[in-house]
């Protein structure tokens, strides 16, 4: 049973995500919290289950919404990723190059967006960590060919603060973005160097120059424009790295072939991580 509403969840929340993410409006949220007096966030998950189709007088629908929904969605507050250190201090303008534009997005008030990893329950219900703000969230990103690539949202906010965490000492990165994972491992006073590897030139061109001025200890940042695969398997292993952290895919979808692949050039010595680790593997279970 856990398996297939595991299954239907997903199915359900990835096709809102896709197609009418910005469906629920702040007066619906506003106007069922009165009637019900409840709090927004009660009524924005009402409201949502219901924009999800699932009529909670059948018990299917029912169980779904009571044992997954209360406990993955979340009204988060934008001001506290706008206190991010990042984001005080990386403040671009907007820039293109040979097919990679440097914009800014936005997330609008009462838009579901995806918040964190995956978590898993003692059951084995896999629970999205979804958010939804009150007013409207700006953040940079990389349009590679008009396709929104790199980004720096909550999401990607919340799932690589863990891998800074864990990061010290030598550290290397495959994949540049925006560069936040760098920024705050510079920020760090026990990592001495943080070594980037990234394939497109435009991207390395449009963040040294538009990004890396706002950087914290410049010198101790070292690009290096390559092929990851082809660095990890030829070059890395005798470069004496501490930490390795991939971060090459834009979601799931690319994601798990990309992660197998450098799973499998592992060798010992380095701690690796990988951007949306768990998320990944759920999906491969």
């Amino acid at each position: 049973m856990t398996h297939a509403d595991n299954d239907r969840l997903l199915t359900i929340i990835s096709e809102y995500l896709t197609f009418t993410p910005a469906a629920i409006q702040a007066e619906d949220v506003r106007a069922l919290a009165a009637e019900c007096s409840c709090s927004p966030n009660e009524a924005y998950i009402a409201l949502l289950a219901s924009r999800c189709n699932l009529d909670i007088a059948k018990p299917d629908d029912a169980r779904l919404y009571r044992e997954y929904f209360p406990r993955m969605i979340c009204q988060h507050d934008p001001a506290v990723y706008e206190a991010d250190a990042y984001f005080q201090a990386v403040k671009p303008g907007i820039s293109a190059k040979a097919g990679v534009d440097l914009v800014y997005e936005r997330i609008e008030p009462m838009e579901l967006f995806i918040a964190d990893d995956f978590h898993q329950d003692d059951a084995g219900r896999i629970l999205p960590q979804l958010g939804w703000f009150d007013r409207a969230f700006a953040f940079p990103a990389i349009r590679e060919d008009g396709l929104v690539w790199m980004t720096v949202t909550p999401n990607e906010i919340n799932t690589i603060r863990p891998a800074v965490r864990e990061s010290r000492s030598k550290v290397l990165t495959y994949g540049l973005g925006l560069g936040y994972y760098a920024f705050h491992c510079l920020l760090k006073k026990d990592v001495t160097s943080v070594t980037v590897v990234e394939k497109n030139p435009a991207v390395i061109e449009v963040f040294t120059k538009h990004l890396l001025p706002f950087f914290p200890r410049k010198e101790d940042l070292h690009i290096i424009q390559a092929d990851a695969f082809e660095y990890a398997e030829n070059v890395m292993p005798g470069e004496g790295f501490h930490t390795v952290f991939t971060d090459l895919w834009h979601d799931v979808a690319d994601g798990i072939p990309l992660y197998q692949r450098m799973k499998a050039l592992e060798v010992p010595g380095p701690r690796y991580l990988y951007w949306i680790e768990k998320t990944l593997k759920f999906y491969m279970e």
